[in-house]
C-alpha cells in the first residue's frame, strides 16, 4: 500500500481528522495530506518545523523502549486542536491533526487499529 493510499485511509477514519503527514526520522515529510475545506492553522514552513520536533521526540523516547515498551502515539491538545503522533516502520512517524469537536477516544482507538492493529506492516 503507498503512503498515499495510507493517508486517504486514516482521513476516511472520521470527519474531524483534518490533516496527516508522513515523516521520516530527521522531520523530512515523506507525504502529506489535508481534509478538503480544513482550514490550516500552520504554515508549511511552521508544519515542517512541527514535524522536526516531533521526529526528533520520538528518537529520544524509543531509547526506552527496551524498558518501557514501543510507544504507540503521544497526544498533545492545544486550544483549536488535538494533535496525533504514532511511530511507523521504515523510520517514519504518522501525525494527525484532529478538531476538537470529534471524540478522541474512536479516533485514537481507530487510529492504533488501522496503523497498528490492522495494517502490521505499516507499524513498527
Amino acid at each position: 500500500m503507498s503512503d498515499t493510499e495510507q493517508l486517504d485511509r486514516i482521513l476516511a477514519i472520521d470527519q474531524n481528522i483534518r490533516f496527516v503527514a508522513i515523516s521520516d526520522l530527521d522531520g523530512n515529510m515523506i507525504a502529506s495530506k489535508s481534509r478538503e475545506g480544513a482550514n490550516l492553522f500552520l504554515s508549511p514552513e511552521s508544519t515542517k518545523d512541527t514535524l522536526r520536533h516531533a521526529a526528533s521526540a520520538w528518537k529520544s523516547r524509543m531509547k526506552h523502549f527496551d524498558e518501557i515498551g514501543r510507544g504507540l502515539y503521544t497526544l498533545a491538545v492545544y486550544e483549536k486542536l488535538r494533535r496525533v503522533t504514532m511511530p511507523l516502520s521504515n523510520n517514519r512517524i504518522l501525525l494527525v491533526t484532529i478538531d476538537n469537536a470529534g471524540g478522541q477516544k474512536q479516533i485514537l482507538d481507530a487510529l492504533l487499529n488501522e496503523v497498528i492493529y490492522k495494517d502490521p506492516t505499516f507499524s513498527s
